[in-house]
């Protein structure tokens, strides 16, 4: 009997062992809305860009500069903007449940500055905020 109880108890002993090990998952994958294949939406937009994935990149914008537009425009605009430099999320605000202000640090030839954004969740995708100043603070010439 006691090796019994001895064996159970091992047993529940490694599962919660298991189960802990688990827990402490550090990747972002559908953590919630901000959070693209393990990294932010930033990082998902460089990545398609740099694949020229520029109809894909459409789908996670929104705002004056791009409601309305002809999408084929769009792409080719996006396809002109320059948008290789190094990125990285140095912040985030919660402005209410489906809003956030993301602050970006990025650097260009050696300087870094710091820059935000807004995002807002619209029909269950994080899209972000687009006017002609956000599109001049990210796609910087």
């Amino acid at each position: 009997m006691k090796k019994i109880l001895k064996i159970i108890f091992i047993c529940i002993f490694v599962l919660c062992i298991i189960k802990a090990g688990y827990s402490q998952d550090s990747n972002c994958l559908y953590k919630n809305p901000l959070c693209f294949y393990n990294t932010d939406i930033l990082n998902y937009l460089q990545v398609l860009h740099k694949n020229q994935q520029y109809s894909k990149m459409t789908n996670f914008l929104y705002g004056p500069n791009i409601d309305g537009k002809d999408k084929n425009s769009l792409e080719e605009r996006l396809s002109n903007a320059s948008f290789g430099y190094s990125l990285k999320r140095v912040g985030l605000k919660e402005k209410s449940k489906t809003n956030w202000s993301l602050t970006y640090q990025r650097t260009i030839l050696g300087t870094t500055e710091t820059f935000k954004i807004d995002c807002a969740l619209i029909k269950d995708t994080c899209r972000i905020y687009i006017d002609e100043k956000a599109w001049n603070t990210l796609f910087k010439r």
